[in-house]
C-alpha cells in the first residue's frame, strides 16, 4: 500500500474512532462517534468521467496519486494509480455494495464513497441520508463550501471550485487530524 493511501485511510479511520451507535442499514457508514451517512445510489449522483491528481497532506508530509473517477446511473468506479502508473486500488459501488480490489483492511471503501458523495452530491439529496450529522452549504465567489458537523463540532470542511464536476478542484480538510486532501483535474478521461 502506498504512503498516500495509508495516510488517507488513516485519516478516514480516525474520523470513525469511538463509534458506538449501531449502523442504520447496510448502505450506511459512520462518521465520528454517532454520526452516519447512508449512501446514495450512483443514479442519484452527477455523472462524471475524469482523472484527477489527489494530494494528501498530513503532519507536513505530502503524498500524491492519480484517481480516475467514473459515475453513471449504474455504478461509481474509482481507480487509484501511483504517479508512475502502478495500479493501487479499484473501488466500485453499484448502489448496494462497495468493493475494492485488492481487498485491504486499512482501506474503508464505504467511507471513501461517502467522502466522494459528501463532496459532489446535491446537498438536498444528502440531507435525509445524514443521521446525527449536519451539513451546511454556502457559495461565494465561485467556491462552494460544505461543512459536516456533529453536535456543533466540525468533522469535515470541503471546498469546490470549478464550473463542472470533471473540471472542479476539491479541497477536503479534517481539522481535528490536521489532514488535507486536494483533488485537482488532470485533463481528459
Amino acid at each position: 500500500m502506498s504512503a498516500a493511501r495509508l495516510v488517507f485511510a488513516a485519516a478516514v479511520l480516525a474520523m470513525l474512532a469511538g463509534c458506538v451507535t449501531p449502523l442504520l442499514g447496510p448502505e450506511c457508514t459512520r462518521f465520528s462517534r454517532d454520526g452516519q451517512l447512508c449512501l446514495l445510489p450512483p443514479a442519484a449522483l452527477p455523472a462524471v468521467e475524469g482523472s484527477h491528481l489527489v494530494t494528501v497532506t498530513h503532519d507536513g508530509r505530502e503524498d500524491s496519486f492519480v484517481g480516475l473517477l467514473h459515475i453513471d446511473a449504474e455504478d461509481l468506479r474509482l481507480a487509484g494509480f501511483s504517479l508512475f502508473g502502478t495500479s493501487l486500488f479499484n473501488l466500485q459501488f453499484d448502489g448496494t455494495r462497495v468493493q475494492t480490489q485488492p481487498a485491504q483492511d486499512a482501506l474503508r471503501p464505504d467511507t471513501l464513497v461517502a467522502m466522494l458523495e459528501l463532496a459532489i452530491a446535491d446537498p438536498k439529496r444528502l440531507q435525509d441520508r445524514l443521521h446525527g450529522l449536519t451539513l451546511q452549504v454556502s457559495d461565494a465567489d465561485g467556491t462552494e463550501t460544505r461543512d459536516l458537523s456533529e453536535g456543533g463540532e466540525m468533522i469535515v470542511h470541503m471546498e469546490r471550485r470549478g464550473a463542472s464536476l470533471a473540471d472542479a478542484t476539491i479541497l477536503i480538510r479534517v481539522p481535528s487530524r490536521d489532514i488535507a486532501v486536494t483533488i485537482a483535474p488532470m485533463g481528459g478521461p
